[in-house]
C-alpha cells in the first residue's frame, strides 16, 4: 500500500513514494462511489503490480548511501513506537469510523448503528481510511490494522521531514537532523503517553508538500505538493492551516529579498499547488459543507 502506485511515478524521489501512494488511497475514499470500493481496491492493486513490473525491468537503482539508511532507520524507529506502549498507554485510534467504512465498503452518511448522533462527513477520516484499507487488504482485525495505521502515521511524519530537509541541507545533515528529531519525539511521546496519530500523518503530508514548493522547479512538483496538501486536509485540517500560515509568513519575510523572476515563479507555483489542493480535497469539502448544513 505504501509502495503502489507511487512507485510507478518514475521521477519521484524515494522519500515521496509513500506519500504518493497514501494520497491515492486516502483520496479514493472520497472520490469513488460509496459502494463497490473493495472490488476497485483489488483491481487497482493488480494493475499497479503489473505496471510496476515494467518499471522494474528498466530500473537501475542507485547505490544506497548512509544518509538513506539513517533516514530509513529513523522512520522505522518512529513507526515502531506504535507497537511499544509505555505503562499500558500507547497511541490509539478510535476504530468506529474505520469499522463503518469497511462495513459500507465506502463512505457512510452517519455513525449509525455504532453511534446515535453526528454526521460522518463532518469530520476528517484520512487516518481511518488508512486503517480500513489495511484491514481490507490484509484481512487483519480492525484493531490490529489500526495499530499499523498509527505506525504509518508516525513514520510518515519523519519521512516527510527528511523529504523537506534533504532539499535544503546536505543528505548527511538532513539524515542526522531527522534521526535526532525522531528520537526526541519518540521519547517525549513515551513519557507523555502518546500523541495524535492523525496530526502526525497530516504533518508528514504537509512537510512532503513543502519540499517541492521550497526547492522544486517543475510544475509536476507543484501539482504533487497541492495533492499532498489536499490529502492532509482529509487527515488533519488544523495541521494544514498551521502549515499554510507558516508558508505565508516565510514568503512574506523573504519577499523583499527575492528578484522579480523568483517572485513570479513562486506565485505561479503556489497557484498551481492551490488549484491541485482544491481539486484533491473538493469531495471532502463538499461533504463537510453538507454535514454542517444539516446539523
Amino acid at each position: 500500500m505504501l509502495l503502489l502506485p507511487g512507485f510507478l511515478v518514475v521521477r519521484a524521489p524515494w522519500p515521496v513514494v509513500p506519500f504518493l501512494s497514501l494520497f491515492f488511497w486516502i483520496a479514493s475514499w472520497w472520490w469513488l462511489p460509496s459502494v463497490g470500493r473493495a472490488r476497485f481496491l483489488a483491481g487497482a492493486l493488480l494493475a499497479f503490480a503489473l505496471g510496476s513490473l515494467l518499471r522494474l525491468v528498466r530500473l537501475r537503482p542507485p547505490r544506497p548511501s548512509w544518509p538513506a539508511f539513517v533516514a530509513v532507520a529513523a522512520t522505522l524507529l518512529r513507526a515502531g513506537a506504535a507497537f511499544v506502549p509505555v505503562a499500558g498507554v500507547g497511541p490509539g485510534l478510535d476504530t468506529t469510523p474505520a469499522r463503518l467504512m469497511v462495513w459500507h465498503d465506502g463512505m457512510p452518511s452517519s455513525y449509525a448503528p455504532l453511534r446515535e448522533a453526528g454526521r460522518f462527513g463532518a469530520h476528517p477520516h484520512g487516518l481511518d481510511a488508512v486503517a480500513a484499507d489495511l484491514s481490507l487488504l490484509s484481512r487483519l482485525p480492525l484493531a490490529e490494522a489500526a495499530v499499523l495505521a498509527v505506525a504509518v502515521a508516525g513514520g510518515a511524519s519523519v519521512l516527510g521531514l527528511y523529504a523537506l530537509l534533504v532539499r535544503r541541507l546536505t543528505p548527511g545533515a538532513a539524515a542526522l537532523v531527522t534521526a535526532a528529531v525522531a528520537v526526541t519525539v519518540s521519547l517525549v511521546e513515551a513519557v507523555s503517553g502518546g500523541g495524535d496519530p492523525a496530526s502526525s500523518l497530516g504533518l508528514g503530508f504537509v512537510l512532503a508538500a513543502a519540499g517541492p514548493l521550497v526547492a522544486g522547479r517543475t510544475r509536476s512538483g507543484a501539482v504533487a505538493a497541492g495533492a499532498f496538501a489536499g490529502a492532509a486536509l482529509m487527515v488533519a485540517p488544523p495541521v494544514v492551516a498551521a502549515g499554510a500560515a507558516a508558508a505565508a509568513l516565510s514568503a512574506a519575510l523573504s519577499w523583499g529579498r527575492m528578484p522579480p523572476p523568483t517572485r513570479e515563479m513562486l506565485v505561479r507555483r503556489l497557484g498551481i499547488a492551490a488549484l491541485a489542493a482544491l481539486a484533491t480535497g473538493a469531495p471532502y469539502v463538499v461533504r463537510v459543507a453538507a454535514a454542517l448544513a444539516h446539523s
